[in-house]
């Protein structure tokens, strides 16, 4: 088996947080431009079930597979060049399907997740709140699951809450449900000094990687956003993306409809042909910086409390977020 098809497989698996069978592998396998049928999929799951990389599920009848230690262990050891990319393509993948219409409020959002002990759900939240109250993330929705809820793919583990923030990929599916198709370059640390962005201390292309820059950067401590709402300064989690010049009203229109909907607004729309904030464009774009959407789950890291991130993790229904005004009082945080 090809090392590119063995790895994709695989992380299909992983990614999947619970057991799924050949046909749904096989659907998520052409997001990642492999096209392979169920009982083709069935075949290579037998070789890597062989390797000790993929297991049978005890769960119900037929079960469907899940990946194991080993597997993981595998994907980590897989060449990069067979790894980069997976990123961007997974933008390209959740962007066609969001569904958010800003003028109605209806519809589906792409959705980050973050799990933390269910006894720490108040300390969670006290650290993440308040980020909700400046412009540095993703507007001002959020959610919260109970263990064992299941989440599109992904179920909740025993003794665990997770954590749901709304992603910038959002963005992208929004635009290109009216037709205008936005790129996403790269994710980085953005550097706020007096409530503005001054420059990107570091920066990861999302064609040159497997993983989700917001979560390496993240999990590497380079963000600081303590009392960032009050001072104005600090370091944040943001993407760089493009969009066609000659859509460029119609997207600071459709950017206002967000920012009406209660999903934020672009920290920076760029001059045509022009670079921002020192990152050239392509000809015939124009650069839009977007804060990333865990930063408020970037906040509870740096509070101390231990979260697992998951960046791009499942497509939800808009309908049932609460806003954090909402979070707050359910669980009796105070706000500044």
């Amino acid at each position: 088996m090809k090392q590119q098809l063995k790895v994709a497989i695989l992380r299909v698996l992983r990614d999947a947080n619970s057991p799924i069978g050949s046909a749904h592998i096989a659907e998520d396998l052409q997001l990642y431009g492999i096209d392979l049928g169920p009982r083709s999929v069935r075949l290579r799951l037998k070789e890597l079930a062989a390797e000790g990389l993929v297991a049978a599920s005890r769960r119900g009848r037929g079960g469907g597979r899940t990946i194991t230690d080993r597997g993981i262990a595998e994907i980590g050891d897989a060449l990069v060049q067979d790894r980069v990319g997976f990123a961007s393509a997974k933008i390209d993948s959740l962007a066609c399907r969001t569904s958010f219409d800003p003028a109605t409020g209806k519809g589906d959002i792409v959705l980050n997740l973050s799990t933390a002990h269910a006894s720490l759900i108040r300390p969670v939240l006290r650290a993440m709140l308040p980020v909700f109250t400046s412009r540095f993330t993703m507007g001002k929705y959020a959610c919260v699951f109970d263990p064992g809820t299941r989440v599109g793919n992904f179920v909740v583990p025993a003794g665990r809450v997770a954590i749901g923030t709304v992603c910038s990929v959002t963005v992208n599916g929004v635009l290109l449900s009216r037709g205008i198709p936005m790129i996403s370059k790269f994710g980085g640390i953005l550097e706020i000094f007096d409530h503005k962005p001054l420059r990107f201390t570091d920066v990861i292309y999302y064609e040159s990687t497997s993983l989700d820059p917001l979560e390496v950067f993240i999990k590497g401590g380079l963000t600081s956003l303590d009392n960032i709402w009050e001072t104005g300064r600090g370091r944040i989690g943001a993407s760089f993306r493009e969009v066609p010049t000659c859509m460029l009203p119609l997207v600071k229109k459709i950017l206002d409809e967000l920012e009406a909907a209660g999903l934020g607004s672009a920290l920076v729309v760029g001059q045509p042909n022009r670079p921002v904030l020192g990152f050239p464009v392509s000809e015939g774009r124009t650069g839009v910086i977007l804060a990333g959407g865990l930063n408020p789950l970037a906040a509870v890291e740096q509070s101390g409390v231990s979260a697992g991130n998951i960046a791009m993790a499942e497509i939800y229904d808009f309908a049932r977020l609460e806003t954090y005004t909402e979070l707050a009082d359910r669980f009796g945080i105070k706000l500044p």
